[in-house]
């Protein structure tokens, strides 16, 4: 494995789910300032090979790729951040049940439709599967992974009710909530809800202040 895919993408259990953990990438998002953590295209890459949409040798194919085309490779990586936003507005509407805006369901649309166009239906042991047409990926790959998987939370009412984002005022992570009661409130316990829960112990001791 080539060293920029050895260290494991960050929080992506936290997500359960590779779309919301792809919206993730955007840290902070509720800041003022966001804090950016796709900031090459071989970040991306790494993204896509921690959550598997990308095999190792996938990975240093596009790696390969990539330093022989930077131009084209920063260009992907801008198409890749437009849709994950376009993403992030989707599951905020469902975060918050409220109507997905339009234009962010096109675009997934969109990238659906080129995902579709450049996949097929083989036979692999007595059924069938979804592979790609190409033998090699393409500079897309990632993001045309993530809108199918993105897609699937949409278009599933029992899953996509279980979207949420994460109640720190600050964090703005996504998650699917599958906890009994779907009452989880924090990307992370031990993170946000460690964090505000620190926070409304100084306000409580503050107001008891003379």
């Amino acid at each position: 494995m080539s060293e920029p895919f050895e260290k494991p993408w960050h929080g992506i259990a936290t997500a359960g789910s590779a779309s919301a953990a792809f919206a993730n990438t955007l840290d902070w998002r509720l800041r003022a300032n966001p804090v950016e953590l796709l900031h090459t295209y071989i970040d991306l890459l790494r993204f896509a090979r921690s959550v598997g949409f990308l095999s190792p040798a996938e990975a240093n194919t596009l790696r390969r790729w990539a330093e022989k085309h930077p131009r084209a490779a920063q260009t992907a990586l801008a198409q890749a951040i437009d849709l994950r936003e376009s993403i992030a507005v989707i599951f905020q509407a469902l975060a918050r049940s409220k109507p997905i805006p339009s234009r962010a369901l096109a675009e997934l649309e969109g990238a659906c439709q080129q995902a579709s166009a450049a996949r097929t239906l083989r036979a692999k042991d007595g059924a069938a599967e979804w592979n790609w047409r190409e033998p090699q990926p393409v500079s897309d790959r990632p993001a045309l992974a993530a809108a199918l998987d993105a897609a699937q939370i949409v278009t599933s009412r029992e899953v996509s009710a279980r979207m949420r984002q994460c109640a720190d005022d600050e964090c703005g992570w996504f998650f699917l909530d599958t906890s009994r009661n779907r009452t989880r409130r924090w990307c992370s316990m031990k993170v946000c809800g460690n964090r505000n829960k620190v926070r409304r112990f100084y306000e409580r001791s503050s107001a008891k202040k003379p």
